[in-house]
């Protein structure tokens, strides 16, 4: 990846960030370019749970936008599931 591409990624990491919201710790986002066009993998962390999100789409354009659209679903699981599972 070109430089502009790193600079991307690091732009699409902060927007999972902002999804996620607080108490959630980013750990990292993986690209995969293959047959289906870009995956993104955005992984984080909340309490001792390790968690993945991902998405693929035509573009890392489009895969960037489909993976804010999963994470807003998953960050709902994840506060669903952490209430539930609380001791």
């Amino acid at each position: 990846m070109g430089e502009a591409e790193d600079r991307y990624l690091a732009v699409i990491g902060e927007d999972c960030e902002g999804v996620l919201g607080p108490g959630i710790t980013m750990l990292g986002l993986e690209r995969e370019d293959g047959a289906m066009g870009v995956r993104l993998v955005a992984r984080y962390q909340l309490a001792d749970r390790v968690w993945e999100s991902e998405a693929i789409g035509q573009t890392v354009v489009a895969a960037h936008a489909a993976l804010g659209a999963r994470l807003l679903f998953d960050r709902v699981r994840l506060g669903f599931t952490a209430l539930v599972e609380r001791p």
